[in-house]
């Protein structure tokens, strides 16, 4: 990472500490009471239940792998899944950071890099479309409860734009001969040289008439493996069904109760502002969307803060501080280090 762009995420991490700072401070009294009150039975529930989601990402991860000839053991791949989602969290850049990790894993792995991309283009577009109908229908309550929130309405719009069109792009960009074969060349100088910010020494380059057959018949096996990628589907819809519960155990956590319209309007609302790029997970700008929300739906506005705040630590917090354990096993366990330690204590039994 260049100087100039670790300052740039850098300064974003201070701005959404102090916006998220300021909306406390404006609402303290009102936080101080509801965390009074917070039921910890039902947060361990919504921790459960967002590690729980978490894990359907790399269920469906690992099914597409499966399906594209490259099955990998079941807590690996929901370890790469972890890590790759919790860093697209900690640094918002649509998705490289994310997909430049998990490209690095499955590398070391010896999944070639034209399966990572398939894998990963298959798996975001069925993310995305999933989400975006979440959020459409939040956007539906919003405009039938909230004739005045016009910033709510506005962000949930944006977002549901935003989700739509990135995959329509995918399906187009992966399934369409044509435009596959302009975008092929620049797709694999991008996912080789993000590869090769992470280690420039171990990853080699990868011939690019290679890569295309490659990335050719990854789309063939997902064509003819059609069963299987239901099953993808299945597991994104309990990832975010998952998350929404997490949501709403967050709020049993503070005491409100929330209708199936508030809740889908709330986690549709937190899920807009996580796409603002400078702001880590949205840090800030999804606490204080969901409270304003809240609050114009009739929940007091303290008590939803600090669901909020319990929801950032159940699903963003807590799982980030996971995957940091999770990548260093991952690290150790690479075929290669695991070869080397065989090698060493080989030679130490022999002297």
């Amino acid at each position: 990472m260049s100087v100039r762009r670790g300052v740039f995420w850098g300064l974003g991490a201070a701005a959404a500490l102090l916006l998220l700072g300021a909306l406390v401070g404006s609402r303290l009294e009102e936080v101080l009471r509801a965390g009074e009150a917070v039921s910890w039975g039902w947060f361990w529930a919504a921790l459960a239940g967002a590690l729980a989601s978490h894990a359907m990402v790399g269920l469906a991860l690992s099914e597409v792998l499966t399906i594209l000839g490259h099955p990998l053991g079941g807590p690996t791949v929901l370890g790469i899944a972890l890590v790759s989602t919790t860093a697209n969290y900690l640094v918002s850049a649509g998705g490289v950071t994310g997909f430049a990790l998990k490209s690095h894993l499955l590398h070391k792995r010896r999944v070639p890099i034209a399966t990572t991309v398939t894998a990963s283009a298959v798996t975001s577009a069925i993310l995305y479309a999933v989400l975006a109908v979440i959020l459409g229908q939040g956007l539906f309550t919003l405009l039938l409860r909230l004739r005045g929130a016009r910033l709510a309405i506005m962000e949930s719009a944006f977002g549901l734009i935003i989700l739509l069109a990135g995959a329509a792009f995918l399906l187009v960009a992966f399934f369409n001969r044509s435009v596959r074969g302009r975008l092929a060349h620049r797709l694999f100088r991008f996912t080789n040289r993000a590869a090769f910010k992470l280690s420039q020494k171990e990853i080699p380059s990868e011939d690019f008439a290679a890569f295309e057959v490659q990335l050719t018949q990854g789309l063939a096996h997902i064509r003819a493996g059609k069963g299987r990628l239901t099953t993808t589907v299945l597991y994104t819809c309990l990832d975010w069904g998952l998350a929404m519960t997490s949501l709403w155990f967050c709020f049993r956590a503070v005491g409100v109760r929330l209708p199936v319209g508030h809740l889908s309007a709330a986690f549709t609302t937190g899920q807009a502002a996580t796409l603002i790029p400078v702001l880590p997970g949205g840090l800030g700008a999804a606490e204080g969307s969901i409270a304003a929300l809240m609050g114009g739906l009739g929940v007091d506005a303290g008590s939803a803060l600090v669901a909020a705040l319990l929801f950032r630590l159940c699903y963003y917090v807590a799982p980030a501080l996971l995957s940091v354990l999770v990548l260093w096993g991952l690290k150790v366990s690479e075929p290669e280090v695991l070869q080397e330690a065989a090698e060493l204590d080989l030679e130490r039994r022999r002297f």
